[in-house]
């Protein structure tokens, strides 16, 4: 028995790639913020479920903020330039031994 050919599958893959990467490089926080996202829709159903009704605003911003944590951390820490070499004042003179 042959397996069905799965090429139809390449433009998703491509698109997956382009999309859970920084630049080229392969972003952590995308993933995480997906399985965040995952996570938190599941909850969200749940509860909705469970209640009967659509929680309040308070618990949506929390899943909100939940779910966006580790990208929105990540792009902070990239504005703020944390990963940089710290840089040298360029009006105040410098003292050099």
């Amino acid at each position: 028995m042959k397996l069905p050919s799965l090429s139809f599958l390449s433009p998703f893959i491509q698109y997956a790639k382009l999309a859970f990467s920084d630049g080229g490089s392969p972003s952590s926080s995308r993933v995480l913020a997906l399985m965040h996202s995952m996570v938190t829709c599941g909850v969200l159903i749940y509860v909705s479920i469970h209640n009967h009704a659509i929680p309040d605003g308070t618990v949506l911003t929390g899943l909100g903020a939940f779910a966006t944590a580790p990208y929105a951390i990540n792009r902070a820490t990239n504005a703020w330039g944390k990963e940089q070499a710290p840089k040298t004042d360029p009006v105040l003179p410098q003292v050099t031994k």
